[in-house]
């Protein structure tokens, strides 16, 4: 069998780590859950992770790069402003319906009072997120694809907010509804209010 690299194996706990928050919330993080998740001894996590506290760390810039940075990724390409919205839009509902550990791990006043190096870093990255999103619309105005008179970041927020309303009453439900269904739904009433 092959050895796998730190990298493999740090992803992989990241991975376990995001699955027990997901199914249990943040209290249930342990080492002994995430090792148990992982399939893998607590000595391996230790030896790639010098404890929980590291392991809040990863989770976060995890979550930065999957989410704010696809959305620069995105905000970066040649489609159309309202495509790459769309495109952000999905993408990002998408994500967090496949990884409800997520939107727990964000939500959580776990992460946000007791690792407040992780609370603001993501804070920072939220904030890049609105911009990337706000450069859009605003390109959008600028190109007429986008109502006039909309201004950019307070749309931008909006967009957010659609996002996380839907996925926070969908993980407080467990899951009891289509999320991408109503999320489609959502964006049909958004494009329709800011096209």
């Amino acid at each position: 069998m092959q050895k796998k690299s730190t990298r493999v194996r740090k992803e992989e706990i990241i991975q376990a780590a995001l699955a027990v928050v997901g199914e249990k919330g943040v209290r249930a993080l342990t080492i002994a859950a995430i090792a148990e998740q992982a399939g893998m001894s607590e000595a391996n996590i230790y030896r790639h992770f010098g404890g929980k506290d590291d392991i809040y760390a990863a989770i976060g810039n995890f979550i930065g790069s999957e989410v704010m940075g696809k959305a620069a990724t995105i905000a970066g390409g040649s489609r159309r402003p309202i495509e790459k919205l769309e495109t952000i839009f999905r993408s990002h509902i998408s994500l967090l319906s496949e990884q409800p550990g997520i939107p727990r791990f964000v939500f959580s006043d776990d992460v946000h009072l007791t690792q407040r190096n992780v609370a603001e870093f993501l804070a920072v990255r939220i904030g890049n997120y609105v911009d990337t999103i706000a450069g859009i619309i605003a390109a959008g105005i600028e190109e007429g694809e986008i109502r006039q008179g909309l201004v950019p970041r307070e749309t931008a927020l909006t967009l957010l907010g659609m996002i996380q309303i839907t996925v926070f009453r969908w993980t407080i439900g467990t899951a009891s509804f289509d999320i991408k269904g109503d999320a489609e739904k959502l964006w049909g009433n958004f494009i329709g209010l800011v096209s």
